[in-house]
C-alpha cells in the first residue's frame, strides 16, 4: 500500500518515534510511506498550499494519513482532498488527554483511529464515521531480546514527573532499588522529548487549562496536578540511597536494559492522577516495547492491560501501592529469577503474535479500502 503521510516532523524523541515503531515495521511489509513535512515550507498557509499539489503530483496514493490538528492541516484542505476520492485516515496518538485538537477536523476523514477508548463519544457526537480504537503496539524488528547479564532492579526509561516520581518515590521508600535514565535528572527543566529545557509559558498554561476545562478526564487531570503541587509530591527522592540516576540512552540502550532488568516499571496513571482514588490510565509505548525486548513490566492493574497481557505469566499487575511494593521484592529476589526469565520469553511471544505495528494497521486498512 502507498501511504501519503501529513506529518509535522522534528528530530527528537517526541516525533522520531514513529519512524522507530511503524515506518519501519510497515516498509518491511512491502508498504510505502511518502512524508510531507510542513515544517518544510516557510509558514502553514504555503503548506496547505503545497500539499494539494504535492498529492496530485503523487501517482497511486492508496491512502493518505494525518495525525495534525486543525492549527496544522486545515479543514479547507482536507476538504479538497476528500474530493480527489482518496481514502484518508486519521490517527489520534492523545486522544485521552486532548481530543478536542481534532474536533474540527475529525469528521472530514473516512476513518479515525483512536489510541484510548474513554473519549470515543465525543468523536461520535462530532459525527465521525468508522471510528476504530486501538492501542500502540511495538516493531518486533528493533525491540527483539537481547539477554545478558540480569540487572537486579526496578528500571524506569523517561522523564521522571507527576504520577511517575510519585510511584518512585513509593519504591525508594520502601527500601527497593531503582535506576532512571533521563537526561532531566541532571538538567532541570529540561525536556527529553522535546529535546531541551522547556521554558515556562504562562499563555501556554492557560491554553492547556482551559482545554483540561472541557470535559471530565480533562478536569480530572488538571484537578490532580493542582493537587499534586499543592502536596509537594512532585520531586524525585533524588538522594535516596536506593537511586541510580543515569542519562538518557539510545534505543538500541533501551533494548539492552528492557531484555536485563529484573521489572521495568511502566505507568499508566495519566499526568499527576496516580493521587486520585481513582486515576486516569493511558497505555504507552512501553507498555509494548517492554514485553517486545523481553522484558517483565510491572504495572497498575487496568482491564484494558490485563487483556493485552496475563497477569502473572506475562505482566506483573498491581492493585495497591502496597502490592505494588510487595511483588517488586518477589520478583528481585534472586531465587525468582527462573520464573522472571520465563516471563519475559512469554511476554516477547504475546507481543510479537498480538502487538505489531503490522497487526494494528491491517485492521486499519481493512476499513480504508
Amino acid at each position: 500500500m502507498n501511504i501519503f503521510y501529513f506529518f509535522k516532523e522534528l528530530q527528537t524523541p517526541m516525533y522520531q518515534w514513529q519512524r522507530i515503531h511503524f515506518f519501519d515495521e510497515l516498509e518491511r511489509g512491502g508498504h510505502h510511506i511518502i512524508t510531507f513535512n510542513p515544517l518544510d515550507y516557510p509558514s502553514t498557509d504555503e503548506a496547505n498550499e503545497k500539499l494539494i499539489s504535492a498529492i496530485k503530483d503523487t501517482e497511486d496514493i492508496d491512502l493518505f494519513m494525518n495525525c495534525d490538528d486543525s492549527s496544522v492541516l486545515y479543514p479547507e484542505t482536507m476538504k479538497e482532498i476528500n474530493k480527489m476520492g482518496i481514502p484518508s485516515l486519521l490517527i489520534c496518538w492523545d486522544n485521552l488527554e486532548l481530543p478536542y485538537k481534532h474536533k474540527s477536523i475529525a469528521p472530514l476523514f473516512d476513518m479515525v483511529w483512536i489510541t484510548s477508548v474513554e473519549t470515543k463519544y465525543l468523536f461520535e457526537r462530532w459525527g465521525c464515521k468508522n471510528i476504530i480504537f486501538q492501542s500502540f503496539a511495538a516493531n518486533p524488528y528493533v525491540f527483539k531480546p537481547c539477554w545478558g547479564k540480569t540487572i537486579s532492579k526496578v528500571g524506569f526509561i523517561g522523564s521522571p514527573y507527576g504520577s511517575r516520581v510519585n510511584k518512585l518515590n513509593d519504591l525508594l521508600a520502601s527500601g527497593i532499588y531503582c535506576d532512571v535514565f533521563s537526561d532531566s535528572l541532571f538538567n532541570i527543566g529540561y525536556n527529553t522529548s522535546l529535546g531541551k529545557v522547556q521554558q515556562f509559558d504562562p499563555l501556554d498554561v492557560c491554553v492547556k487549562a482551559i482545554r483540561y476545562m472541557r470535559f471530565p478526564i480533562g478536569r480530572k487531570v488538571l484537578y490532580s496536578t493542582i493537587k499534586n503541587k499543592l502536596m509537594k509530591k512532585t520531586d524525585l527522592c533524588s538522594e535516596s540511597k536506593f537511586l541510580t540516576k543515569h542519562k538518557s540512552v539510545s534505543d538500541d540502550e533501551m533494548v539492552g536494559l528492557y531484555s536485563d532488568l529484573t521489572l521495568s516499571l511502566n505507568i499508566t496513571e495519566l499526568r499527576d492522577t496516580y493521587i486520585l482514588k481513582k486515576p486516569v490510565n493511558k497505555t504507552h509505548l512501553r507498555t509494548f516495547e517492554i514485553p517486545m525486548c523481553g522484558g517483565l513490566q510491572l504495572a497498575s492493574y487496568t482491564e484494558e492491560l490485563s487483556e493485552y497481557f496475563e497477569d502473572g505469566k506475562e505482566i506483573v499487575l498491581y492493585h495497591s501501592k502496597e502490592e505494588m511494593v510487595d511483588k517488586a521484592k518477589f520478583y528481585l529476589d534472586k531465587k525468582n529469577e527462573s520464573l522472571v526469565n520465563l516471563m519475559k520469553k512469554a511476554a516477547r511471544v504475546r507481543a510479537e503474535k498480538e502487538h505489531t505495528w503490522t497487526r494494528r494497521f491491517n485492521e486499519a486498512f481493512k476499513i480504508c479500502k
